[in-house]
């Protein structure tokens, strides 16, 4: 596993050889480091560190594209601390400023009409076609690339799902009009979610999710796989059989610690909620979930604990241990309680979770007062933002 708590420790020491006018002088060294340094300082979640490199950054990058990985941080860092609308906003303006706005307003016919022109274009094109397409070179079109990647990524959790299906055909539309970047199979994964899952397309969907898997062996990016498999297995868990697809959520959890892409909590996330509803063995699902909340709670990730937390305390009550005094100082602290109030109403994905749990914990247990309530709060949850 990347052990990014040295490596930062290394990358910090080579700052401090940086020397007064370093920007000016040495300024390609000085934009790695303190890159490379801010990767590190985000997953070993020392924070303050963190914004003080992306500051220098952000101050002497001499272009755009050179604020790209800043920027890419410091939605991460938004998403993290639970403010993903500040995170959005951040993506579409930067979007923008690369040309690569969306519509304000989406309608069914301009989905239909993207929809309807990134079909004719991949008519054309075989699988071996895409496979040899040339790489992609232009700077802005993989940094909004990159964007357009995490902006579907996060617009769920406060349930601004309007646009979501236009974002994964203007992906494709740029990866034809200017070539294939190491991102790309996240790209064809998450067109083939949409045929599969929106469109009821499964045969072609799932086509481009096989796809997605093999273009990642033909452009070989150990940054991304964990990534790719994550959104791939959105549509493979409704073909093949449930329980060896859920198993690849926590191939993507190892293939993301690997290589270091701060994603692996969400893999570890899904994995733990797909396992308590398939039914696996109480005690397994428990105590992999006691290790994602410690994970998450070491990087300082509020929206995943808020998330894992509801379905965690259903768990331990189906063991009989709801009542029991917790032990576990990582699980259960007054500090934890105050960080899910903060989240709690903030986010769509997170209420829904919890008005879900709780409507399925009060019809295990007959207590159907709970229930009808439960079932109120969340058919009644709309869009935030």
């Amino acid at each position: 596993m990347s052990d990014f708590f040295l490596a930062h420790s290394f990358f910090n020491h080579g700052i401090s050889y940086l020397r007064r006018g370093h920007w000016t002088k040495h300024y390609d060294l000085s934009l790695q480091l303190f890159n490379l340094a801010a990767k590190c300082a985000l997953l070993d979640a020392e924070h303050e560190s963190l914004q003080a490199l992306i500051d220098q950054i952000m101050h002497n990058a001499k272009c755009f594209e050179d604020k790209s990985q800043a920027i890419s941080n410091t939605i991460t860092l938004l998403t993290w601390s639970g403010n993903v609308l500040g995170a959005i906003e951040l993506v579409k303006s930067t979007l923008s400023s690369l040309g690569e706005g969306l519509p304000t307003k989406i309608t069914s016919s301009v989905i239909k009409q993207n929809l309807d022109n990134t079909k004719a274009q991949l008519a054309s094109l075989s699988d071996d076609t895409l496979l040899s397409y040339p790489a992609m070179v232009n700077p802005s079109k993989i940094l909004a690339l990159e964007l357009f990647t995490t902006h579907f990524q996060i617009l769920p959790l406060v349930h601004q799902t309007a646009v979501m299906p236009l974002i994964p055909l203007k992906i494709i539309q740029i990866y034809l009009a200017y070539g294939m970047s190491p991102r790309a199979p996240i790209g064809f994964a998450q067109y083939g979610n949409f045929l599969a899952l929106v469109r009821d397309e499964f045969e072609e969907g799932y086509r481009y999710v096989k796809f997605a898997l093999s273009l990642t062996k033909k452009i070989p990016s150990r940054a991304y796989a964990g990534s790719v498999m994550f959104h791939a297995n959105y549509t493979k868990v409704h073909v093949e059989p449930m329980q060896s697809v859920i198993e690849c959520y926590l191939d993507a959890y190892l293939a993301s610690m690997k290589s270091g892409n701060p994603y692996a909590i969400g893999c570890s996330y899904v994995y733990n909620t797909f396992c308590f509803w398939s039914g696996k063995e109480l005690k397994a699902v428990v105590s992999s979930m006691k290790e994602t909340l410690m994970e998450s709670k070491y990087q300082k990730n509020l929206l995943v604990r808020a998330l894992m937390l509801p379905t965690f305390r259903m768990a331990l009550r189906l063991m009989g241990q709801s009542g029991a005094p917790q032990q576990d100082h990582d699980i259960n602290t007054s500090d934890e309680a105050r960080n899910e109030d903060d989240i709690t109403g903030k986010h769509v994905l997170h209420l829904r979770a919890v008005f879900f749990v709780r409507l399925s914990q009060a019809l295990i247990f007959r207590e159907l007062d709970e229930a009808r309530d439960a079932a109120k709060e969340y058919f009644s949850i709309g869009e935030v933002g």
